[in-house]
């Protein structure tokens, strides 16, 4: 538990300035998180293929042209080449292959982006932006501290047999209130121009952390179905990067939509 909480708070010493200052630094950032992510998810349903390498080279375009023309064609490019792979390439690149390389990007490449996409061109960015990682670690810490003391009902054994139902509600509890009080906080500071928009955080966090949840719970569906038990191993206490980011593919494409349509 130790390990988790030190390798936790460096995670987010680094995170950290990446938001506060944005720009490039957080998009070189974001664009490692999601290639090692992705090179995790592949190497979890075996030996990493052309069209993989396809699919990673898509995702790296698809951040650093996110303000180009040809950033709306991207998906559609892939799907293209890696259909073309497995007719080349067909000894050894099955249509399995390119269909995990395709789900590949868009599970991790196009979720993971909205999050330089929300620091960098949505209103208040720098503020707002922080509302995914609330969601996400904030509900994971409290579902912790929850289940640790709480937990009595298995919330769903067979793909995480450690959670239980009242981990899960005292995580989305905890990550509701920290959007409140952060929300507060903006208030008080004049970030933030209404007592509304305290309530939208809150909202956005609450709807945030299930959906935070159910992000884990399909990574852990997954890490059942190959038999695996991290990733990776590069965050220690945490597993993959993958691992550690599973919940954000949830909670981040999700707090965009929410906060486009409410702000």
């Amino acid at each position: 538990m130790l390990i988790r909480i030190l390798s936790g708070i460096i995670g987010f010493a680094a995170l950290l300035p990446l938001i506060i200052f944005g720009g490039v630094w957080l998009q070189f950032a974001v664009a490692l998180v999601i290639i090692i992510a992705m090179w995790e998810f592949y190497r979890a349903f075996g030996a990493i293929r052309v069209v993989h390498i396809l699919g990673m080279g898509a995702a790296l375009a698809h951040i650093f042209l996110i303000d180009a023309d040809i950033f709306y064609i991207l998906p559609m490019m892939l799907v293209v080449a890696v259909m073309a792979c497995t007719v080349l390439r067909h000894k050894t690149n099955s249509i399995m292959d390119a269909s995990i390389a395709v789900f590949g990007f868009f599970y991790i490449a196009v979720s993971l982006s909205t999050v330089f996409v929300m620091r960098e061109h949505m209103y208040m960015g720098v503020f707002v932006v922080w509302l995914a990682f609330i969601a996400a670690w904030g509900c994971d810490t409290g579902a912790y501290f929850s289940g640790r003391f709480f937990g009595h009902h298995k919330l769903a054994p067979k793909l995480s047999p450690n959670k239980t139902v009242e981990g899960s509600i005292g995580g989305t509890v905890a990550a509701t209130l920290l959007g409140a009080v952060y929300g507060f906080i903006l208030y008080g500071q004049g970030v933030l121009d209404s007592h509304v928009q305290i309530l939208i955080f809150a909202l956005v966090t609450f709807v945030g952390s299930i959906a935070g949840q159910i992000g884990d719970l399909a990574a852990s569906a997954i890490k059942r179905r190959k038999d695996i038990k991290d990733f990776g191993n590069i965050m220690p206490g945490h597993g993959g990067m993958l691992d550690r980011f599973d919940s954000i593919i949830f909670t981040a494409p999700l707090t965009f939509v929410m906060l486009t349509i409410l702000l």
